[in-house]
C-alpha cells in the first residue's frame, strides 16, 4: 500500500443541459480507505444514462454531478491484505460514484482481473452492460421467447447472446443499419419505427413470453403490450416514464460472478463485443453529443493516455 497524495482530473457538470455544461476539475484524492483500490483509468465506457443525467432528463444525484459507471485500468495504490491484488494489476469493473476521471477509488469487491487478451477499450466498456444483461435475464426467469427493443447497444448485444446461450428464441429491434449486426449476434432482427407491431406479428405470430425495452419510446411500449402474452414479463432499462405501468423498471444488480461470466466469454471469443466509437478524455463533450444524437452499435468509450 502507498499513501502518497494523487491528483485526478474529473468530468463534472454544475448544471443541467447539453454538453456545454461539462467541465474538467482537478481534485486531490483523500487517503485511500481500507478495502479500496486506486485505479489509473485507461478506458471508461459511456452509456446513454450518462448523457441523460447530464441533460437532467434522469436526475440521479445532486449537482455538481460526475459521470460513468464502468472502467478498466491499473491499480496504483491499494489498501488490503488480500494477496491476490497488488499494485500494477490490470483490472476492470464498476465504479464507486464515477469513472469518467483519470484516477478513481473503487472497492476491491468491485474488481475483476483484466484478461491479457482483452484490449483496454473492450475491458473498459463491459462491466455495466454485462451486469445489466445478466440482471435482465435473472428478472425474466425461465422463458422460451424474448422480444428486445433497441438491442444494438451494449446491454442489448450481451442480452441477445446470453439469451441465445440459454436456448431462448430472440427477436430484436434496431435501426435498418444494425439489422445484420443483430442477426450476427443470433437474434431475428426487426426494424423499429411505425408499423412495428405488425412486423413483429408477421415474424413471430404467437405471443412472446417476455420483452425488455432499451429505448423507452412509445412504439416499443405499444409493441410490447400487443405482442407479449398475458401475464408475461415486460421490463425496461430505459429509465424513462412510460405510458403503461405494466412495463416494470429493471435496475442493475452488481454481481462479480455475473461480470466474470461475461468477461470470460468475451475473452475466449464465445461472445461478440463491439466498440464502435472511442474518444480521448479531452473530447468528452463530443462523445456525449454523439450519445444524445443517435444509437450506438455496441459501445462508446473514453480513452486515457
Amino acid at each position: 500500500m502507498r499513501t502518497s497524495t494523487m491528483q485526478s482530473k474529473i468530468l463534472v457538470a454544475s448544471e443541467y443541459g447539453q454538453s456545454h455544461v461539462l467541465e474538467f476539475i482537478e481534485r486531490t484524492l483523500p487517503a485511500l480507505a481500507e478495502g479500496m483500490a486506486r485505479i489509473e483509468v485507461k478506458a471508461a465506457g459511456i452509456n446513454p444514462i450518462d448523457a441523460r443525467r447530464m441533460t437532467g432528463e434522469f436526475k440521479h444525484a445532486d449537482l455538481p454531478q460526475s459521470f460513468g459507471t464502468e472502467y478498466a485500468g491499473v491499480i496504483v495504490e491499494i489498501n488490503t491484505t488480500q494477496p491476490h491484488w497488488k499494485v500494477g494489476d490490470a483490472v476492470l469493473g464498476s465504479g464507486y460514484g464515477f469513472t469518467h476521471a483519470t484516477v478513481i477509488d473503487v472497492p476491491i469487491a468491485n474488481l475483476v482481473h483484466k484478461p491479457e487478451n482483452l484490449d483496454w477499450l473492450t475491458a473498459g466498456s463491459l462491466a455495466g452492460a454485462a451486469q445489466t444483461a445478466m440482471t435482465i435475464l435473472d428478472e425474466i426467469g425461465p422463458t422460451q421467447s424474448l422480444l428486445i427493443h433497441g438491442a444494438s447497444g451494449g446491454v442489448g448485444s450481451i442480452t441477445v447472446q446470453l439469451a441465445k446461450e440459454r436456448g431462448i428464441n430472440v427477436v430484436a429491434t434496431a435501426s435498418e443499419k444494425n439489422q445484420n449486426y443483430l442477426a450476427k449476434l443470433g437474434a431475428t432482427p426487426v426494424v423499429y419505427g411505425a408499423g412495428l407491431t405488425e412486423r413483429l406479428k408477421a415474424i413471430h405470430p404467437t405471443p412472446f413470453d417476455a420483452s425488455i425495452d432499451m429505448s423507452g419510446n412509445e412504439d416499443a411500449t405499444q409493441a410490447s403490450l400487443a405482442s407479449v402474452k398475458k401475464g408475461g414479463f415486460m421490463g425496461t432499462i430505459a429509465g424513462r416514464k412510460l405510458s403503461s405501468a405494466s412495463i416494470h423498471a429493471v435496475w442493475v444488480k452488481r454481481n462479480l460472478h455475473n461480470l466474470q461470466y461475461v468477461v470470460d466469454r468475451v475473452a475466449n471469443g464465445s461472445f461478440l463485443w463491439e466498440v464502435s466509437r472511442s474518444y480521448p478524455f479531452e473530447q468528452a463533450t463530443q462523445a456525449y453529443d454523439d450519445i444524445l444524437n443517435g444509437h450506438t452499435r455496441g459501445k462508446s468509450v473514453l480513452t486515457f493516455d
